[in-house]
Parts: C-alpha cells; structure tokens; sequence
C-alpha cells in the first residue's frame, strides 16, 4: 500500500472521531481500530495492568510512528493539543508507557481550538466544573455523587441537566428493565450522538458497557433479515468485541448470503489487522450484493477501501459496481498474488484479471493475448481500463 493511501486512510480515521466526538483522543482510535482489547483497557482502568502498552495489538513503533502522522494532521487543522491524564479506579495514576515520549503522544487529545478558548474562557463556571466531575462520577459509576451533582447542575445549568438525565435513564432502562431486546438496542442507537455531545471522548465508557450487556442479553438469538440490528454480531461490534462478532456470524447458517452479516464479518477481520481476510470478504460483498456493498462502503467509509472507492466511482468508462474487486486486483496486482483473495470464486472478469496479471510477468504472448481479447468480449469496459494501465506502465 502507498505512502498516500495510508496517509488518506489514517486521516479519515481521525476526521470519523474528531466529528463524533468532538476531540481526537489516540485512546478512543486505537480501540475502535482494533490496536486496544476494550477488555485489556478496563483492566487497566482497574490498575490490573501497570502498562497499557503491555497489551497492544500491533508493535509500539509502528503505532506511535502512526501518531506521529496524526499529530501532523492535527496541526494542519489547526487543532488544540492538550493533555489527558488517566486515573485507575481507585484514584491511582496511570500510565500508558515505559517511555516518557510515548507516554506524551498517547496522552495528547485534539480538540478544535475556539471549543478550547470558550472553555478556558468559563472554565470556573460553577455549571463546567460540575459537568466535569458529573461525567467522572458516571464513568466510575459512583451513584451517590451523580446525584449529588445533579442536583447542584439543574440549578446552575437546566438544559444540561436534562441532557444528563436523558442519558441516565437510558441507562437504567437498559441494565433494569424487562423491555425487549430490540427496543433496547434502539434506544441505545438513538442516545449515542447525544452521549458523544455530552461525554464527549468518555461517551466510550459510557455506552461500551451497555453494548456489552445487551450482547449477553441476544447471545441466544438468531439473525432475522428483517431486524438485523437486533443480533449479537451487532452488539458486539459496537462493543469492540471483534472475535465475538465473527463468531456470531459463523453460528448462522447461510451467513454469507446476507449482505449485512458480510460487511460485519469482513470488517471485524479488519478491526483483528487480519487485512487479507477483510478484503477478501467485502470482495464477496461487491460480488453477490453489488448495491448493498456500495451503500455499506460508503456509509461505514471503510478505511482500507475507501479511497480506491473513491478513484473507482470517478472512472471514464464507467464499470459496474461488481467489477469493483477486479478493478482493484488490476490496480494492485500483489492482492491477486495473496492466497486467501486468490481463491475467492467470482465472475469470469475477476478469474480473467487474475489470470492476466499472474501472466504478466512474462512477455506477452499467446496465452496474453487470448486472455485479453476474453476480456474485451466479457467486459469492454474493464478492457478499456486495463489496457489504459498496461500503456501508462510502459
């Protein structure tokens, strides 16, 4: 992969969170990205763990090289760095790496500027600070203090006082009610853009361990077409818990005719770094559902496919959306040489791009030429397009 297409894909990955969350924090990345078990980050929360970079899923250098690259793209932006310090439970001081450095890249959170000079600005107002330590007393679940400072926040802030006990009843309704599943998970849906605007980069620790409870709640359930959302493979990937969400899937029978189970399954291989096998299943999904895997990719804006999306939605001639994976075999020949995407079984383009670009690295000769003319009868467009791209590597 080049240089600038890893640049774009870590770039989206920043823009995703900065919108959500409002802030950019390396912590909340690295858990939905995958390089961070939620599981390892809560134990160490507790102070079971003396170093988080104990537990990260890819090397060190590689990742802080990455935020490096983030940084850089934060201060393009123009965006405020500050620091985040981490406590354990039980009010003990975290820390997140041996090294001083890395301890201070990890740390720093983004966030836009004139947020942060509105906050310094009213930063002892009676109403922030309370806001403050009301979302401390929530993440660390201690009752008596919520509502404690409730109290004192309608006081001195009616509208976010509304907004924090809309959150918590959904809570409550959630971990105490007898409500259905179903409805639960769509209360849950719809109250997460408020907890993102309220908790703001700690709205993870609010809403992951409900994602986890309500996964427990369907563990037995089967996937239904017609409520896709109401199934563990969804609990689980927005609770970070990837193994889970393929094994889910897998218990379904049939799983691979549904687009939906599909796009979850290839994508939880990508959370798991497994990039091969992601790409090898979105792949099925453009195969066997050409427009539902249009909608999803552009939807989830998919950090490994999407800026090929992108060059491939803006080609003259224009290809059928199913041609999508062939298209990209062509592009980057090195993915029709892996083995795992090298036995997927699509159409006949897909087999004759393989079969070129295996062939290509001798002269052109007969068995060249007789592919390519099955080509340009098969499809005249991808013809075109391949054709385009032997002249250019000339």
């Amino acid at each position: 992969m080049s240089k600038l297409t890893v640049g774009r894909i870590i770039q989206n990955q920043f823009d995703l969170i900065l919108f959500q969350e409002g802030s950019f924090s390396p912590l909340n990345w690295m858990l939905s990205e995958g390089y961070l078990d939620y599981r390892d980050y809560q134990n160490w929360r507790k102070g079971k763990s003396e170093y988080l970079e104990d537990h990260f899923k890819v090397k060190s250098t590689v990742l802080f090289s990455t935020l490096e690259r983030l940084k850089d793209y934060a201060s393009s932006l123009h965006l405020k760095a500050i620091r985040q310090t981490y406590a354990s439970t039980t009010g003990q001081q975290l820390h997140s790496c041996r090294s001083a450095k890395n301890e201070f890249i990890f740390s720093t959170v983004y966030e836009p500027a004139e947020d942060r000079m509105q906050m310094d600005l009213f930063f002892d107002s009676a109403a922030v600070c309370t806001q403050s330590d009301l979302i401390a007393a929530i993440i660390e679940r201690r009752s008596g203090d919520i509502a404690e400072l409730l109290d004192k926040l309608e006081s001195n802030s009616p509208d976010k006082h509304q907004q924090f006990v809309q959150l918590l009843l959904v809570e409550k309704s959630i971990t105490q009610s007898k409500q259905a599943s179903d409805k639960k998970i769509q209360k849950l849906k719809k109250i997460t853009p408020l907890a993102f605007e309220v908790l703001g980069r700690f709205s993870h620790d609010f809403l992951t361990p409900l994602w986890h409870k309500l996964s427990i709640k369907i563990a037995s359930q089967h996937f239904v077409p017609d409520s896709p959302d109401n199934h563990l493979s969804y609990t689980a990937f927005k609770g970070f818990q990837w193994q889970l969400v393929l094994q889910s899937i897998k218990a379904e029978e049939d799983w691979d005719k549904q687009a939906i189970l599909l796009f979850r399954y290839a994508e939880a291989y990508f959370k798991l770094n497994k990039e091969s096998l992601g790409i090898a299943n979105w792949f099925k999904l453009f195969i066997q559902f050409p427009e539902n895997a249009k909608q999803l990719i552009e939807k989830s804006c998919n950090r490994l496919l999407f800026s090929d999306w992108v060059l491939f939605s803006e080609l003259d001639p224009e290809l059928e959306i199913s041609l999508f994976p062939s298209w990209l075999l062509m592009n980057k020949p090195a993915l029709a040489k892996n083995s795992v995407i090298s036995d997927i079984e699509g159409d006949d383009a897909m087999q004759l791009i393989k079969s070129l670009v295996c062939n290509n690295e001798c002269n052109i000769n007969e068995n060249t030429i007789y592919l390519r003319a099955q080509l340009q009868q098969i499809s005249p467009g991808l013809f075109t397009h391949y054709m385009n791209l032997e002249k250019s590597a000339r």
